[in-house]
């Protein structure tokens, strides 16, 4: 029988105090890469709410650690972030979390005008302590801080203004990518029918019923932008891939490498959620592979992991795990 542990860490660095305590009524945890900041809710037992301490000291900004594991099994942490408001009204109370970017909308930018964006130079301008990962010869051109805005807010501008502009968190680093990404050296994480899932809701589209499109861009060392996307039209599309492809200098090299993007994409896709146990423990970015005995068509098959919900309480712990794009060959960030 798997034993389920627990321990949740609030630090108010303020009033210099640490709190500790084990499986409150209920954990979510939601971590994407498709969304700026993770997010978790904590729902606090009534027994722990009445302690005086945890009423004292436990207030917003406050960060906190959550972990669960089994205990055959080592510790993992589901998240690390800060405290952004506490719901004292709802029984059971609910403290509400998000990761290191709740500490980016404590940041102010300025309005400038940047003749040519660099986004660690930027980074550096306010937070020099953050670093970023991003793809080698990603641009923008000209950007434009027209007014005053949390740094948070500015990067949710630049994602919807530029497509291939998705920034997350992992640990304390920030993630800047304009694909998929993964670790190329990591091994996938196994998930079998037969032994780690529960449940899946996982849909096989066949090749002939795909519907995607890809806008691809560079943008040239005179900042002028290129920009693509096929198929052209308005075919209707479920899905849009936006991409950022360096050391592009025409329109006609650059069709040419959205389409091969696009024919890549063009195939049998898989997509949906499988819900396991917390082990084997599974991380967004992480790569999985899928194994299911009765159904050929969707074994072996190989994915980056586009977001994983965590659940720890009454109903065990759980990771609801949804599958991003699938792995055929090398890809770069």
């Amino acid at each position: 029988m798997l034993i389920i542990g627990c321990k949740i860490t609030i630090v108010n660095e303020v009033a210099r105090k640490k709190i500790s305590f084990g499986i409150p009524s209920n954990i979510e945890v939601i971590t994407t890469t498709s969304d700026l900041a993770d997010k978790a809710i904590v729902k606090v037992s009534p027994s722990m709410r009445k302690r005086d301490e945890f009423n004292t000291f436990v207030k917003k900004g406050c960060f906190i650690e959550i972990m669960a594991w089994y205990t055959q099994y080592s510790p993992q942490t589901l998240f690390k972030g800060y405290i952004t408001r506490i719901e004292t009204l709802k029984t059971p109370m609910e403290i509400h979390c998000e990761n290191a970017m709740w500490l980016l909308k404590q940041v102010m930018v300025k309005p400038k005008i940047y003749a040519k964006f660099n986004l660690q130079q930027f980074v550096d301008e306010y937070c020099e302590e953050l670093k970023v990962v991003a793809p080698d010869g990603m641009e923008f051109g000209e950007v434009i801080v027209d007014r005053k805005m949390t740094m948070a807010a500015f990067f949710g501008g630049m994602k919807k203004n530029f497509g291939y502009f998705k920034p997350f968190f992992i640990d304390d680093k920030l993630y800047v990518v304009s694909r998929s990404y993964h670790n190329a050296e990591a091994k996938p994480i196994v998930l079998d029918t037969t032994r780690n899932i529960i449940s899946h809701d996982l849909k096989l589209t066949l090749s002939e019923d795909v519907k995607v499109s890809v806008t691809a861009t560079t943008i040239l060392s005179n900042n002028t932008k290129l920009e693509v996307k096929i198929p052209e039209g308005k075919e209707e599309s479920t899905d849009n891939k936006s991409i950022y492809l360096p050391n592009i200098s025409d329109m006609k090299t650059l069709r040419e490498e959205a389409e091969r993007y696009l024919k890549n994409l063009k195939s049998d896709r898989m997509t949906g959620t499988v819900t396991t146990f917390g082990v084997p423990f599974v991380r967004k970015c992480d790569l999985v592979l899928i194994k299911d005995a009765e159904h050929p068509e969707i074994t072996n098959r190989k994915f980056v992991v586009e977001a994983v919900t965590y659940t720890v309480g009454s109903g065990g712990y759980r990771q609801r795990i949804k599958l991003g794009d699938e792995i055929k060959q090398k890809q770069n960030l």
